[in-house]
């Protein structure tokens, strides 16, 4: 059996933890303005925090692209992700169930349940498990082509998919001239599929040797992502969602693919060595809980937003006060995950 790789379990749980600042944070900036100490703060968590979702799609393509697995594999760990949808969802159903309408009979209702799960409106962080459902049903294919493609042949189907998707985008937006036909299209190509190879590519790479570049790529990229979002508040006058060049959730912006990529290779050069038996243990059950966590985030937001972040707004400025939150959901969510690991038949739903 192939070792584990602590440093991918690292990549993981942090990616989890951003998904949680991607889903508290955004309220704080979009109520302040530049002339605020917590706007900067804010803005620059928000473009921190916007490279979990490319993060875990490099993820998958490390760990699952360069190998040729069954169709019949392929196709169950869909069905486990089918699985983990619709009961995660139907746990998100029953809470509105209780908190809007009355449990019963809403509980029973299923057609109502796999009406809204078709439409993807029972829990929006969800639509992640939708996106990746379709990147499994693509994956023998995938992995097949990989395993066919010279080094050449990947670096060109990932600056292309990278470039059209995240690069080009990006430019037109500042620039409306350069906006591409409207027609224009290139098959097989896009931003999470650029990513999902450019995972497999740098993972099968040697260990970068310094730290010092991808430290340096991450703060250049989330610096540069500050100040086009400051630009864009100016350009709109803080009116309309002046963030949302950067908040296409299938196509990242360019500088958050940047910001991923030298995230990705920061991790590896860190914890990509020998670690004492206890360290890896610690990272290796963080790491498996890392999907538990994502899959609860959501309820636990909902449920301590009124109950924690407001009484800490009035005690602390609020950006310290966003932190602690953010750090408690995370906290109560890896909780609940641990506590689902030690009960027969949940370990795999949420590992």
């Amino acid at each position: 059996m192939k070792k584990r790789e602590i440093w991918l379990d690292a990549l993981r749980i942090a990616a989890a933890f951003l998904v949680i600042v991607n889903h508290t944070n955004s309220d704080v900036f979009q109520s302040a303005t530049p002339e605020s100490a917590t706007w900067w703060l804010s803005v620059t968590w928000y473009a921190l925090c916007k490279l979990a979702v490319p993060v875990f799609v490099m993820i998958s393509g490390a760990v699952l692209l360069g190998r040729e697995d069954s169709y019949r594999k392929c196709l169950g760990r869909l069905g486990r992700i089918l699985g983990t949808l619709l009961a995660f969802s139907y746990l998100y159903f029953l809470h509105d169930a209780w908190v809007n309408y009355g449990l019963w009979p809403r509980a029973v209702r299923l057609d109502v349940f796999l009406q809204a799960v078709w439409r993807m409106e029972i829990a929006d962080s969800f639509w992640y498990l939708y996106f990746y459902a379709g990147l499994l049903l693509a994956l023998p294919l995938l992995q097949r082509l990989s395993c066919s493609m010279t080094d050449r042949d990947a670096a060109y189907l990932i600056v292309l998919s990278l470039g059209l998707g995240a690069g080009w985008p990006l430019l037109a937006h500042f620039v409306p001239a350069l906006s591409l036909p409207t027609y224009f299209d290139v098959p097989a190509v896009g931003t999470m599929v650029g990513l999902f190879f450019a995972g497999w590519q740098l993972h099968r790479r040697e260990k970068p040797l310094h730290t010092m570049p991808w430290l340096m790529g991450l703060m250049a990229s989330v610096l540069l992502s500050v100040v086009l979002l400051h630009t864009e508040y100016g350009r709109m006058q803080g009116v309309g969602r002046y963030w949302a060049f950067m908040d296409d959730r299938m196509q990242s912006s360019l500088l958050v693919v940047t910001a991923a990529i030298s995230f990705f290779l920061l991790v590896r050069s860190l914890l990509d060595r020998p670690l004492s038996a206890r360290a890896r243990r610690v990272w290796t059950e963080l790491g498996s809980c890392a999907f538990g966590v994502y899959l609860w985030q959501q309820w636990v937001i909902e449920q301590t937003q009124t109950r924690l972040f407001v009484p800490l707004c009035g005690q602390m400025p609020v950006f310290p006060a966003l932190l602690v939150w953010e750090a408690a959901v995370f906290g109560i969510s890896l909780a609940i995950t641990l506590v689902m690991r030690q009960i027969p038949g949940l370990k795999k739903i949420v590992s």
